[in-house]
């Protein structure tokens, strides 16, 4: 239980927390001290917990190529410690979620604070002209990208519900999640949600996926002029002014990799664009390439093949809506640098633990077999040995 209450308090105390930290806060220390004691409780309290953590042993192997190539290579120690705390961060979450009793309450508990956030969001917008303003502009922290978080934990509990009151609840939080996603007009945020509800619909019934894909793609074929225009206002299409920065350092990153093939420029390295010293670049596969080079970066990629078996194993439409969250979450994280957040990352390690645990729950003991019962005598009752 104390696993579960650290969790849920861990994932509350993130509506406090500012979205980029300016040094260490009381609030920041209570949430990481939170993150780590119900990581630690989770991992000592099952079995399951630490065979996920085992999972991701390759990521240890990758941290420390990393961390010896940037001490070659003479890159700043807090920065180095500052790169690899997202990845520590996400696996005390997933033992977090993974080993908590009440794995419900945390994805409760996670869905709270994204609705809460969506809402504030939304709330303070003056106007809902999406082609002239954003709710990130009035609330930042949802580019963090938690709302997508959100609509998967609604839409995940929701298949779960079984009191009509419950259901109608997270429908309706799902459709305003859905709508703060729209309306913070980001590309990648819109896009991951696009492709995951494509995929899910995809995985439950494939005839109605390809249908769906297939008619989304013919009318933008045929009102492509519109579709275009639509693009150009709302999602600043063709806006070169709101790309080019991230592709100069998304290229300046590649360059460095091309260098450093192999290994990388290791933790901690740093380069300066646009009159900017920066540690991470807007694109979550290019970071990996320049930091960790082709070795880390597949080191990093193996325990994502694990987790996706898990998946696998899940019946449907479970599995669809796991899927589907996993992919859209993953394609907001490769296009953004939310992959950097000290809050969203143990966030969706809680997430992907707590889900795990409720569908593949711990293996029960093994019950001795009793021997069968013998023939009844004379209208007695049978008698049945016990082990």
């Amino acid at each position: 239980m104390f696993t579960t209450l650290f969790a849920v308090g861990a994932m509350l105390l993130t509506l406090a927390l500012p979205t980029f930290p300016d040094g260490l806060t009381i609030p920041i220390v209570g949430f990481l001290g939170l993150v780590g004691l119900a990581g630690v409780g989770g991992f000592l309290r099952t079995g399951a917990a630490r065979a996920e953590l085992a999972l991701l042993a390759p990521w240890l192997l990758a941290l420390g190529l990393g961390l010896a190539v940037g001490t070659l290579r003479g890159n700043p120690l807090g920065q180095a410690l500052e790169d690899a705390l997202p990845y520590l961060l996400f696996a005390l979450g997933l033992c977090a979620g993974r080993g908590a009793s009440r794995p419900e309450w945390v994805l409760g508990a996670i869905l709270a604070v994204c609705l809460a956030d969506a809402t504030i969001s939304l709330v303070r917008m003056p106007t809902l002209d999406l082609g002239r303003v954003r709710s990130t502009f009035y609330h930042f922290k949802v580019i963090a990208g938690h709302p997508l978080v959100g609509v998967y934990c609604a839409a995940f509990l929701y298949r779960r519900a079984r009191g009509r009151v419950l259901r109608t609840g997270l429908g309706l939080a799902i459709a305003v999640l859905v709508f703060a996603v729209v309306a913070t007009v980001s590309r990648g945020m819109v896009l991951g949600l696009c492709l995951g509800l494509l995929l899910a619909l995809y995985l439950r019934r494939p005839a109605r996926g390809l249908l769906v894909g297939a008619v989304a793609g013919l009318l933008v074929v045929v009102f492509t002029a519109s579709v275009f225009d639509l693009g150009a206002q709302y999602l600043r299409l063709g806006n070169q002014a709101t790309v080019d920065g991230r592709v100069r350092e998304i290229g300046l990153c590649l360059e460095y990799f091309i260098r450093m093939p192999v290994f990388g420029a290791g933790l901690g390295a740093e380069f300066e664009v646009d009159g900017f010293v920066v540690s991470y670049v807007h694109n979550m596969l290019a970071y990996h390439l320049w930091k960790f080079g082709l070795v880390g970066s597949a080191l990093f990629a193996m325990p994502l093949w694990g987790l996706t078996r898990q998946a696998l194993r899940v019946a449907m439409p479970l599995r669809a809506t796991i899927l589907g969250g996993a992919v859209s979450v993953l394609v907001y994280l490769v296009t953004a640098a939310a992959y950097k957040s000290y809050f969203l990352v143990p966030m969706v390690g809680m997430t992907v633990g707590a889900s795990l645990r409720l569908v593949l729950p711990a293996r029960a003991a093994a019950v001795p077999a009793a021997v069968p019962a013998t023939l009844s005598v004379a209208g007695k009752p049978p008698s049945v040995a016990v082990a």
